[in-house]
């Protein structure tokens, strides 16, 4: 799929997304320093990045901050020393990876805002997800967290692969193929949900915790124009 399909599906049609452009809110000093040009085609350019390029980091340091959130609690939460010991390098690789997202915009001028504040979306952790799986422990926490953690880590490596594959300048090819990898081999490693335990007496049924989250389905439809911001 190409990647304007892609981010297509997996943006919401949320107003004030949908120009093409990074958000002009807060638009620092640095940005107008650092004026966007346009290209051959047409699209916005900052340096090597285009408005494509822009919207991806955008969405993905969006997903990240939102899975941090997620990792945290997780030695204090969860029963399974697995989970524990995987979660802990996988917060800090997710920091580290939100550091290096932002260079680029830094570097391009382009304000650190979130378009994509309050969007439920594949891969996205909401906050109303959030506080669900921050007040459970134990194997229902597990679960639950097992679950939101590897759905943003397929849809990571889906829209990272995604852009990498359609960029063409290494600057803006470098930080995709980081993401897709990173993304890969924490997935790779993802711990195994355990079953809960059946009360007393009771046959051994499993529990809702414990099903895979179902993943949203697609239902944007396709549109012309940078993949990463939704129409208005």
């Amino acid at each position: 799929m190409s990647v304007p399909a892609l981010l297509a599906a997996t943006t919401p049609r949320t107003a004030g997304c949908g120009d093409g452009k990074p958000p002009r809110e807060e638009r620092s000093t640095s940005a107008a320093r650092h004026p966007a040009t346009r290209s051959p085609r047409g699209q916005a350019t900052w340096g090597a990045f285009n408005s494509t390029d822009i919207g991806w980091i955008q969405l993905t340091i969006a997903m990240d901050d939102q899975a941090t959130l997620l990792l945290n609690p997780a030695p204090g939460h969860s029963s399974d020393a697995g989970v524990e010991k995987w979660a802990k390098p996988v917060a800090t690789a997710c920091r580290d990876e939100l550091v290096q997202l932002r260079e680029p915009l830094a570097r391009a001028g382009v304000p650190d805002t979130n378009p994509h504040q309050g969007h439920d979306m594949p891969g996205m952790v909401t906050g109303d997800e959030l506080r669900t799986i921050q007040g459970t422990k134990g194997a229902a926490f597990d679960a639950l967290f097992l679950a939101a953690i590897r759905e943003h880590l397929d849809q990571a490596a889906k829209i990272a692969h995604a852009q990498r594959s359609a960029c063409v300048d290494p600057a803006a090819k470098k930080p995709a193929t980081s993401v897709e990898k990173t993304s890969l081999t924490w997935r790779a490693r993802l711990p195994q949900a355990r079953p809960l335990a059946a009360p007393a007496g009771r046959s051994r049924l499993r529990p809702a915790a414990a099903r895979r989250r179902p993943s949203r389905r697609d239902r944007w439809p396709v549109r012309r124009g940078d993949p990463w911001h939704p129409p208005p």
